[in-house]
């Protein structure tokens, strides 16, 4: 399981508490943050005057919030996605053919992050927020990924993260996680049947490069009773998905 390393630099553990912080509640003042997180209010004023003054804050009737300029970081992080513009350019076509949520994922130090989605007219709501990170085994997405990681990569992320619950349809056990991976390497394509969010089903694929290493995946998500029928993933979705995952390989191996 995630053990923290005890050669962390406490302030800046601090800073960026405050940062998520903001990010999941919005803007605050010094004395909410101070009682919120249990800081003292001079080192919560100390560390919100340093980020405004770098500009990573901004003043919004009178509190603090998270400027724009976290968007250069992002970026960066962007450009070393293999073949991202094809892959954006698949996740919003099939957002419009389906009219349901797609989303592109991609795995950081053990975890998904979604650094794409888009939403079709019947995208069903859910918590996903771009650039947070969430564990791989939950989602139709993470396992594709997990699924294509070379063995020791996969066993090192579930030492270290373990498999959380987070519906009662998630799994934990490692064996039939194991099993299940094999089958998805097998087909080519992932599932969630409510292993996120109860009465969601996701199909998900993996997107490789051309020598074969696992760049992320795609997944199209929506309630039950469109995405499935008696628990199966509809076919439509399926070819779909897969058509966009056909379309980024050629795109890879011929620029």
């Amino acid at each position: 399981m995630h053990a923290k390393d005890s050669k962390t630099i406490k302030s800046l553990e601090r800073s960026f508490s405050i940062l998520e912080y903001i990010v999941t509640n919005g803007a605050k003042g010094v004395n909410e943050l101070a009682e919120e997180l249990d800081y003292s209010p001079s080192t919560v004023h100390a560390h919100l005057t340093t980020l405004h003054q770098l500009g990573y804050l901004i003043m919004v009737d009178g509190k603090y919030d998270l400027s724009n300029r976290f968007l250069y970081f992002a970026r960066h992080g962007q450009k070393r996605v293999e073949g991202l513009d094809r892959i954006k350019t698949n996740v919003r076509r099939l957002a419009e053919e389906t009219n349901e949520r797609v989303q592109f994922m991609v795995e950081e130090q053990g975890r998904g992050i979604y650094i794409d989605k888009a939403e079709g007219v019947h995208g069903a709501p859910n918590n996903t927020s771009l650039g947070k990170p969430r564990y791989l085994h939950i989602c139709a997405s993470g396992k594709a990924i997990l699924a294509h990681l070379p063995e020791e990569r996969r066993t090192e992320i579930i030492d270290h993260w373990g498999l959380p619950q987070q519906t009662e349809n998630t799994i934990t056990d490692e064996k039939t996680l194991a099993s299940e991976l094999e089958t998805i390497r097998e087909d080519g394509i992932a599932t969630n049947n409510g292993e996120t969010v109860a009465g969601l089903i996701a199909v998900g694929a993996p997107i490789l490069s051309v020598d074969d290493q696992v760049i992320g995946a795609i997944s199209i998500s929506g309630p039950a009773h469109r995405i499935a029928t008696d628990g199966e993933v509809n076919e439509e979705y399926r070819d779909k998905l897969l058509g966009a995952i056909e379309d980024i390989a050629l795109n890879l191996k011929y620029t």
